[in-house]
């Protein structure tokens, strides 16, 4: 089966007219915007939806100007959960030069957190050095340096694990655990 020419919308249109362009649409890539540039200057989901919102009802001002022929309908609204997929479908359309700049404006972000926390790490204050360590860690997410989590079996004095002995670990690692379900008397009945 032909695939049939569609609108931006989905609905199927006549080859011999153009493509349209309609209200929903053009809404859409202007909430992808508005997300990205609200995202930029530290907003939460949940405040850019709010901020939408009252964007529709007239009582708040656009920062992305809004195409002149686009409208929304009386009652529209937008959840936290629908703007964060905005936002991801915005930063897929960006060329890389403009992920690099949101990659960099973030670490900036991060830097800027954790120089605001070095008053209580000096002091030794354990939240401060906790959130510090998260800061960290979401940065080294962020710029993909992250080591992944790598186990390693040794056996003797560092050496290979023989198959036999982990095969015996495995079987007693089985058995407690099977000790375990008994002494509460989940799998067990009498």
């Amino acid at each position: 089966m032909r695939n049939k020419p569609r609108n931006s919308d989905g609905t199927i249109r006549q080859t011999n007219k153009p493509r349209v362009l309609t209200n929903r649409s053009i809404i859409a890539r202007w909430v992808e915007a508005e997300t990205l540039h609200l995202k930029r200057l530290g907003m939460s989901y949940q405040a850019i939806a709010d901020h939408i919102v009252g964007v529709a009802q007239g009582k708040q001002q656009v920062v992305v100007p809004l195409p002149e022929h686009a409208s929304f309908s009386e009652d529209y609204r937008i959840f936290a959960q629908a703007v964060h997929r905005a936002f991801q479908r915005g930063v897929g359309r960006l060329p890389n030069a403009e992920a690099v700049k949101l990659r960099k404006l973030d670490n900036e972000r991060c830097e800027d957190l954790f120089l605001s926390l070095q008053a209580g790490i000096r002091k030794g204050d354990p939240r401060s050095i906790e959130v510090a360590v998260k800061v960290l860690i979401h940065k080294c997410e962020i710029n993909g340096y992250k080591a992944p989590a790598k186990v390693e079996m040794t056996g003797k004095q560092g050496g290979p694990l023989a198959i036999e002995t982990f095969r015996k670990l495995c079987e007693e690692a089985e058995d407690e655990g099977v000790e375990d379900k008994n002494s509460n008397g989940d799998s067990k009945t009498e």
